[in-house]
């Protein structure tokens, strides 16, 4: 996989990011990590556990990972890697490797594969986890009023009847059962603590729909 920091990047084999992970109780990967801030706030409040932020821009992440680089004495978070790539193509030094999953206000295709219930993006997402590793998912409905690329479906609406009929059971071929399905109150929106949820919450509100789900078969 290609980890980046900040203008530099550097290919990290499996072996490598198996002993690192060793070093510490758990492995969480933040999925579509935008400018990566939040990442490196969380490796900073949980040093005990490492975070792996993916996101397909390099230039997304290039101030934020330069920071984690440094001496801890300056700023510098060493349980952080920044990753550049598309969860489609899902770097395979990554695969089942965290024991949770954060996919917190996604876009793009990475919000209509999981609204359109697409097995294959879905497999992807589960293929980063461990058995028992929990996905949670924080779905902004701004994003999904947002227009649609040209020939592309209008997304859903999503609501919790639509996650037991249609997202759930496409978790459920990649061995993901979904456990939570539920609107999050403004002030859940205001603590995810990216970003994207600070400019949410000072503009006009949006609700927001929380899913949780856990990998029950990793073998799928």
């Amino acid at each position: 996989m290609i980890v980046v920091q900040g203008k530099k990047a550097f290919y990290m084999a499996r072996g490598r990011l198996d002993a690192l992970s060793a070093h510490y109780r758990g492995v969480t990967i933040d999925l579509g990590a935008g400018d990566g801030r939040f990442a490196y706030r969380a490796a900073l409040a949980k040093p005990e556990r490492l975070f792996i932020a993916i996101d397909p821009a390099r230039e997304h992440v290039a101030e934020v990972s330069a920071r984690a680089a440094k001496n801890p004495r300056f700023g510098g978070a060493p349980n952080v890697l920044y990753v550049a790539a598309n969860i489609e193509h899902a770097p395979k030094e990554l695969s089942r490797v965290a024991d949770e999953i954060l996919v917190t206000l996604p876009g793009g295709s990475l919000l209509r594969g999981i609204l359109l219930g697409d097995t294959a993006l879905l497999g992807k997402i589960a293929g980063l986890g461990r058995k028992n590793a929990k996905i949670k998912m924080a779905i902004n409905a701004r994003f999904v009023e947002e227009p649609a690329p040209k020939d592309a479906p209008r997304l859903p609406d999503i609501t919790p009847l639509y996650t037991r009929d249609i997202i759930a059971p496409a978790f459920a071929t990649t061995g993901v059962r979904v456990s939570k399905a539920r609107w999050m109150d403004p002030a859940e929106v205001a603590n995810l603590g990216t970003t994207w949820a600070k400019r949410l919450s000072r503009r006009s509100p949006h609700r927001t729909f929380y899913i949780e789900a856990k990998v029950v078969n990793a073998a799928t």
